[in-house]
């Protein structure tokens, strides 16, 4: 009896060792490092987590380009924290969170608990594209 414990354990210590033990991003993960890398400006760390052709290359009567759409929006927001009315921190404590995942896309909405809110919801659409998340659409709901 004792050997087939000790058997046991060692497949079952081997088998656990042999895993990937790389932690993998959830969606809510990649929206949250999206939310605050957008908010610190820094471009670069944002790219990782978001499609920004995906997400910006759909307004056809802008003159600019997906890149600079983003890039203008961010720091208008990031320059609306320097107003004393406003701040640049997302407040998840505002909202109710779910994260919905199937196989390689997911959903990440932001429910406002107020519901006289003027934005309702903001769900963040997501695809798995090279075994990490990306966010692909952002949709605003009033």
């Amino acid at each position: 009896m004792k050997n087939l414990i000790m058997i046991l354990l060692v497949v079952l210590s081997v088998s656990c060792n042999g895993q990937d033990n790389n932690m993998k991003d959830t969606p809510i993960v990649t929206v949250i490092k999206l939310q605050s890398s957008e908010a610190l400006l820094n471009f670069d760390e944002a790219k990782k987590y978001i499609d920004v052709e995906k997400v910006f290359g759909e307004n056809p009567e802008s003159k600019k380009s997906p890149q600079e759409e983003w890039k203008e929006m961010v720091t208008f927001f990031y320059n609306l924290g320097d107003n004393k009315k406003f701040t640049n921190q997302f407040k998840y404590f505002n909202y109710n969170i779910t994260e919905t995942i199937d196989v390689s896309n997911a959903k990440v909405k932001f429910a406002a608990i107020n519901q006289d809110s003027h934005i309702k919801e903001i769900i963040y659409s997501l695809d798995k594209i090279k075994d990490r998340w990306k966010v692909t659409n952002i949709q605003y709901v009033n």
